[in-house]
């Protein structure tokens, strides 16, 4: 036996209701085409679903049997389309974010909370990795943000924006002599112990490119995963690093950064599908509208 779903929310509608006419109103339905219905139903079930009294009806055994049944099927019809209004509206949903370690931990924390009571129905997942292991992770979540630009083969339908800029500089102690100049060059860092992100870090390609460009061999010196290491390893005297100057923006500790000369500049780049859902295009436009009042702008 198949009984069709419309078929019992008509008639719980009708029980609830307690008449064919004020279920039709409910429904937006003709009372004719009610009353197929309620048709149709009981000759799926082969008796008798209730008896009309008067201008209503009264439920039968069966029917008041089947009737707690097709109030859960009506309710839980009624939840989902709240559900679905509710994602098709942006009002709720969840976000996967995959994101570099800097973005991670010292931008995209406060901007979430900020969204979330914009927001609350909308849930938001961060992944914080080091830029190869975000690609690798695109096929999986709803966006992936990166400092830098993206020359690795993209999943299919998605695309890179440039949300802002980052600029890339030397970490120091603030007693290092080197702190008391404005900007470094790659050779006057490459005299001292360096501490580098591991590989696969943008950072670390990025300043490895500045040192290649500037025709400066490095020495090796210490390689560290994540940006709290190194700036750790800085903060106890190992060495001089390199870091995003978001990662030193609300820093307690004695670290400095100075810009390298030249400057060693990159874009934040958000790689998204060509068609996001409803609740990843608003995190996303909350995300731009914010990093525009941080001042961290498109170059």
């Amino acid at each position: 036996m198949r009984l069709h779903p419309e078929n019992l929310i008509t008639f719980a509608a009708v029980a609830a209701e307690g008449g064919v006419g004020a279920a039709a109103k409910r429904l937006h339905l003709t009372q004719p085409a009610v009353s197929n219905q309620l048709r149709r139903l009981q000759e799926s079930v082969g008796e008798a679903l209730y008896r009309r009294v008067g201008r209503g009806i009264e439920l039968t055994g069966a029917g008041r049997r089947l009737y707690e049944e097709a109030r859960h099927l009506a309710d839980a019809l009624a939840a989902a389309e709240e559900t679905a209004a509710a994602l098709a509206g942006a009002e709720a949903g969840s976000v996967r974010i995959a994101t570099s370690q800097t973005l991670g931990a010292y931008l995209l924390p406060a901007i979430i909370a900020a969204f979330r009571k914009e927001a609350p129905g909308i849930e938001v997942e961060l992944e914080s990795h080091n830029t190869r292991r975000v690609l690798e992770r695109l096929p999986d979540c709803d966006a992936g943000l990166i400092e830098g630009t993206v020359r690795a083969t993209l999943p299919p339908h998605r695309h890179v924006r440039i949300l802002g800029k980052d600029e890339v500089v030397a970490v120091l102690r603030n007693d290092d002599p080197l702190a008391a100049r404005r900007a470094l060059t790659p050779a006057q860092l490459a005299a001292g112990t360096l501490i580098w992100r591991e590989a696969g870090s943008g950072t670390r390609e990025r300043v490895e490119r500045a040192f290649q460009e500037a025709g400066v061999v490095p020495r090796m010196g210490i390689a560290l995963a994540g940006v709290a290491a190194v700036k750790e390893a800085v903060r106890q005297g190992l060495g001089i690093g390199f870091a995003s100057r978001l990662a030193l923006l609300h820093d307690s500790g004695p670290l400095v950064g100075r810009s390298l000369r030249p400057r060693v500049m990159r874009a934040l780049s958000v790689i998204s599908p060509a068609h996001p859902s409803p609740a990843s295009a608003r995190f996303l436009a909350f995300l731009q509208e914010h990093l525009a009042a941080l001042h961290i702008l498109p170059p």
